[in-house]
C-alpha cells in the first residue's frame, strides 16, 4: 500500500562522470534537536509578528458572525492604532513553541515511521501532519484563548486563571485539536505534494520562493476545509468569562439555526490572508534557517 503510493522519480538521462543528480525533495527538511526547535521558534515569531493584526479582524468576524460591523472595527483600529495588536504578547509567548514542537512532531514521526531519508509519500504527509495538530493544540490552546478573550472582551491571562483556574486556559481544548489535526494533516499533504512534484517534474530543488507558493496553496486548501472548526472553537473561547456555560454542540446549533450554514465560513476571507502566508512565510523561513545553520 505504501509502496504504491509513493510518487515515481522522473526517467533522466544517464548522468555523466562528475555531474550531480537531480535532488529530490524530502517531506522531511531536519532531525529532532534543541538547534530546530529554536529556529522553528524563531521563523515562527517572525512571522505571526507580520500577520497578528489579521488574526484580530479573523477573531472579530468569528464571534461576532452576523452582528460583525467592519465601520466599527476600523473605526476603533484608527482610535487606538494598538487596537490590532490585542493578545499580542500571549499568543506570541505561545505560538513559537506551537510551532516549534509542531515541526519537531512533524520529523520525530516522519523518521520514527518511514526512515529519516524517506522521500515522503501520502500516508506519511498524513500521519505526520496530524501529529503536528495534537502537538499544536497541547501547546498552543492556551495561548489562543488567552488571545481570543483579549481581542474580543479585552481579558486577559490573569483574568482566566482567577476566573476557573489553570483548565480555564483549556476551553474549547476538543474543538481545537479537531481543527488543528485537520488543517495540519491538509497543509503538510497539499505543500510536500506540490514540493514533490515540482522536483519531479523539474529535476530541480524547490528552494525558498517555490516553497512560499507550495505553502500558500497548501495553507488556502486547509484554511477552508478548517474554517466552520474555526468558527466553532472561536465562539467557545470568545465567551466572557462570566457568561453562562454552553457546549460546543450548542453552540454549533446556535449558528446553523439562528445564522445560517454560510456563517460557519465567517471570517473566511482574512482567515484564506492570514493563514496561508504566515503558515508558507513559517514554512519557508523554517527550511531556510535550516539550510543555513545545519549545513
Amino acid at each position: 500500500m505504501t509502496s504504491a503510493l509513493r510518487l515515481r522519480r522522473p526517467s533522466v538521462p544517464p548522468i555523466m562522470k562528475g555531474a550531480q543528480p537531480p535532488p529530490v525533495s524530502k517531506s522531511v527538511h531536519a532531525s529532532p534537536s534543541p538547534l530546530t526547535f529554536g529556529i522553528s521558534m524563531t521563523a515562527a515569531g517572525l512571522s505571526h509578528m507580520v500577520h497578528h493584526p489579521l488574526y484580530t479582524l479573523k477573531s472579530h468576524m468569528m464571534m461576532h458572525g452576523k452582528k460583525f460591523k467592519l465601520n466599527i472595527f476600523v473605526k476603533n483600529t484608527f482610535s487606538n492604532p494598538l487596537f490590532l495588536y490585542r493578545g499580542f504578547v500571549a499568543r506570541t509567548i505561545g505560538v513559537m513553541p506551537e510551532k516549534a514542537l509542531k515541526m519537531q512532531a512533524l520529523y520525530m514521526t516522519d523518521t520514527l515511521l518511514f526512515g529519516q531519508h524517506s522521500p515522503g509519500n501520502l500516508i506519511s504527509w498524513l500521519a505526520t501532519g496530524s501529529a503536528a495538530g495534537i502537538a499544536t493544540t497541547i501547546i498552543g490552546c492556551p495561548s489562543e484563548r488567552i488571545m481570543v478573550l483579549a481581542q474580543i472582551h479585552k481579558q486577559g491571562m490573569f483574568d482566566v486563571i482567577r476566573h476557573n483556574g489553570i483548565r480555564e486556559l483549556y476551553k474549547g481544548v476538543v474543538v481545537t485539536s479537531y481543527r488543528d489535526i485537520t488543517f495540519n494533516a491538509a497543509f503538510f499533504t497539499v505543500t510536500e505534494m506540490l514540493v514533490s512534484l515540482y522536483s519531479s517534474q523539474t529535476g530541480k530543488k524547490c528552494n525558498g520562493r517555490e516553497r512560499f507558493v507550495a505553502g500558500l496553496f497548501g495553507g488556502t486548501v486547509s484554511s477552508v476545509i478548517a474554517c466552520p472548526l474555526d468558527v466553532v472553537k472561536t465562539r467557545v473561547q470568545g465567551r466572557r468569562l462570566e457568561a453562562p456555560k454552553e457546549s460546543t454542540g450548542k453552540i454549533l446549533s446556535n449558528i446553523v439555526k439562528n445564522e445560517g450554514p454560510r456563517y460557519l465560513f465567517k471570517g473566511l476571507l482574512p482567515r484564506l490572508v492570514a493563514v496561508p502566508s504566515m503558515m508558507s512565510l513559517f514554512y519557508m523561513l523554517n527550511v531556510k534557517f535550516n539550510e543555513y545553520f545545519l549545513h
